[in-house]
């Protein structure tokens, strides 16, 4: 039995780690003669199915004590952190690079002890706050650059010591610190939405980020000509990517991953020094492929799977570099004269991203249905696929969560804890609870997903808005919806005003 991603009945051979990274299988063997009597994608569906795939996918002798992370790489002693690269000691992480002792944290990079926080750059100790740079001892706070000991603060830069955007002394943030008593989930619920309430006074920026020339999204910082994008560091020439890790160049229709990614078309989840991919999933390392999934450290690939250390194949199969390179141009014409026709009758030629249908993974199983939540039915409708939950029995929990974490005994580590949004239960591990009992946070009441959930409602939609600068009537295209409460300012006013 192996931890996988692949759920048991959607067909494919799931191979152990150990057995899937090592040369003792060839994807090669696979390989299949190109028949254009049938689609391309036909053919390709029939590989991918054949070929066994990985249990997970991380970059497996990378990974010490961190069986149960996925879509990972050099990661110790972390538990369910997923898209997640370089991270000690941490749990519930997701799409994060550098973290240390963090819990429950999302898009954050090179911070450490903190916990219930998205978009952390270079921080320390912050918990419950959001798009906070070079910042250290900060609670309940939102934009800030270079604070620390904040609470509940918002748009402030270079500031110590204030609360509710006033400063204090030093005693006074220590006694209020005190008084309000962040151990209590009772006090914390209770805080946020006293925090959220007083938020909703100052202005926002039209979009997150910064050095942003010639662009549109939001989340953009240090790029150039990033058109509608969302989430990009370090990037140039660039239009409809996301979620991507710095640098990235010259992309398009790219989401997912990075680390050095150039010329990278239509492709998902691919990097590690990648370029000159189009219609890729899950390459690392690559160049010049088309239409692969899972092919690492190859080049000049055409409609593989598997392939490490590859060159000049087709559907798996070996070609010199002549006959490929004769071959190609070929395979492209008859995708365009005999397209594939998927189960609701539309058709796919060249230069289409996979069919739906192909996906291992259920929309609900999926990163989409994190950004773009749906019903099964609309799923369904739109040719997804849907995985329906299996059938079990959730048990009560067998453990009862006292208000403060101060009371809470090591017994919870071997009881069972039952999500109050979603149901299911869930655990605690030992490190989880030294540091909610180090740093004074109560114990989570909802299970990792819900929590996951609740900070990624923090973030704006994949969607540009057309908008007026509240301050000097400017068109705008920002990701606040109109009919959203919060003061939205363009660039311009909001670095008079704020920053």
């Amino acid at each position: 039995m192996v931890v996988s991603n692949q759920h048991p009945d959607n067909g494919h051979k799931v191979y152990r780690q150990d057995i899937w990274w090592s040369d003792k299988w060839d994807p090669k063997e696979y390989g299949k003669e190109y028949d254009f009597s049938r689609p391309f994608f036909t053919q390709f569906a029939e590989l991918f199915q054949d070929i066994p795939l990985p249990s997970l996918n991380v970059e497996y002798t990378t990974m010490v004590n961190s069986e149960y992370c996925n879509g990972a790489a050099t990661l110790k002693n972390c538990y369910l952190c997923f898209r997640a690269d370089h991270g000690e000691d941490c749990a519930y992480l997701t799409s994060i690079t550098y973290m240390k002792d963090c819990f429950d944290q999302t898009f954050s990079d090179r911070s450490e002890l903190s916990y219930f926080s998205s978009k952390l750059l270079n921080c320390y100790q912050c918990f419950y706050s959001y798009n906070c740079d070079n910042c250290q001892d900060v609670w309940f706070s939102r934009d800030l650059i270079g604070c620390s000991n904040c609470i509940g603060c918002i748009g402030l830069r270079n500031k110590k010591y204030h609360i509710f955007n006033k400063p204090v002394t030093k005693e006074e943030f220590g006694d209020t610190l005190k008084k309000f008593d962040f151990g209590s989930y009772k006090n914390t619920e209770n805080f946020k939405k006293e925090v959220k309430e007083f938020m909703l006074k100052f202005p926002r920026k039209e979009y997150y980020g910064k050095n942003a020339i010639n662009s549109s999204g939001d989340y953009l910082y240090n790029v150039k000509n990033v058109l509608n994008s969302f989430i990009v560091s370090d990037g140039e020439n660039c239009k409809f990517v996301q979620f991507i890790k710095p640098p990235v160049r010259n992309s398009m229709d790219y989401t997912m991953f990075g680390m050095n990614g150039e010329w990278i078309y239509e492709s998902a989840w691919v990097g590690l020094t990648v370029n000159t991919i189009k219609f890729g999933v899950w390459d690392y390392g690559a160049h010049h492929l088309e239409y692969s999934f899972g092919c690492h450290s190859s080049g000049n690939l055409f409609g593989c799977v598997g392939i490490r250390g590859g060159e000049y194949c087709i559907l798996n199969k070996q070609y010199s570099k002549e006959e490929y390179e004769a071959l190609v141009p070929k395979i492209i014409k008859h995708m365009n004269d005999m397209p594939y026709r998927d189960a609701r009758g539309r058709e796919y030629r060249y230069g289409e991203m996979f069919p739906v249908e192909l996906s291992p993974w259920a929309y609900n199983e999926s990163l989409a249905d994190e950004w773009f939540p749906s019903s099964k039915e609309d799923a369904l409708a739109k040719g997804f696929s849907w995985r329906d939950p299996d059938k079990k029995e959730y048990q009560d929990a067998t453990v009862n969560i006292p208000d403060h974490s101060k009371d809470v005994g090591d017994d919870i580590l071997n009881g069972i804890l039952k999500c109050v949004s979603c149901g299911k239960n869930y655990l605690l591990i030992r490190i989880e609870l030294d540091f909610y009992r180090r740093f004074n946070v109560p114990i989570p009441r909802k299970c990792p997903s819900c929590r996951t959930r609740e900070r990624l409602d923090e973030f704006n939609p994949i969607k540009l808005y057309s908008r007026k600068c509240a301050k000097c009537g400017k068109d705008i295209q920002t990701s606040y919806a109109p009919e959203r409460p919060e003061i939205v300012y363009c660039e311009q006013c909001y670095q008079n005003e704020v920053a």
